[in-house]
């Protein structure tokens, strides 16, 4: 149990200054309302299945509103089913699931201990100043803002049509937050709640690095 809280205090330091790290595909690129994505384009990706280890490649992206995994047949922009998935590589980006959403794998040592980074579309700042039609209200208006909301994980949506629209929405900021998973145990990486995960024995062993 000591080597564990040592690997995990390690991780706390070693990442603590660097948590800010993830730069989105293109130094340029601001993901909108018409193309809530975390990449400009759709890439070429791999998912890994837990089930039969069988592997898909396909065009992949992921959606900016509950880190859904969308990917393209022909023109046709669809949302994947998480369910068998284990995990997804997109370029030299590793994802895992996570409650039911995409994280991205930042780092996971020897002992099973893995940090993971949370993005996604903050729809409060979408709504800021906004008011929703009659009945609805500000945050429901501000996720209808949206391109490409999944019903029923089929979308009627051109891939072609977004990418013409694109540039027609508002530009969407980003929430990015990040979590240790240990075993079974999800604790997000800010200090005050690594030392209330930790304990009292752990607070102080962090406060000594």
């Amino acid at each position: 149990m000591k080597s564990y809280v040592r690997i995990f205090l390690l991780l706390c330091v070693t990442l603590w200054g660097t948590c800010g790290g993830f730069v989105l595909s293109a130094t340029q690129y601001s993901p909108t309302t018409k193309w809530p994505y975390l990449y400009e384009n759709f890439l070429d990706g791999t998912v890994y299945f837990a089930a039969d280890q069988k592997t898909k490649q396909m065009k992949l992206n992921i959606h900016l509103q509950n880190c859904t995994l969308h990917y393209l047949d022909g023109d046709k922009v669809l949302q994947s089913n998480p369910r068998d998935i284990e995990r997804i590589q997109i370029g030299n980006d590793q994802f895992i699931y996570m409650n039911g959403e995409l994280v991205r794998l930042v780092k996971k040592t020897d002992g099973g201990i893995s940090l993971v980074e949370s993005v996604k579309a903050d729809l409060a700042a979408l709504s800021k100043g906004a008011s929703g039609a009659y009945g609805m209200g500000t945050d429901v208006s501000a996720v209808n803002q949206l391109t490409s909301i999944q019903l029923g994980g089929i979308s009627n949506l051109s891939h072609a049509q977004m990418k013409l629209e694109r540039n027609d929405g508002k530009d969407l900021s980003l929430i990015k937050t990040y979590y240790f998973i240990f075993g079974d145990k999800i604790v997000e990486a800010t200090r005050k709640e690594v030392e209330k995960s930790l304990g009292d024995n752990g607070k102080t062993k962090l406060k000594a690095f």
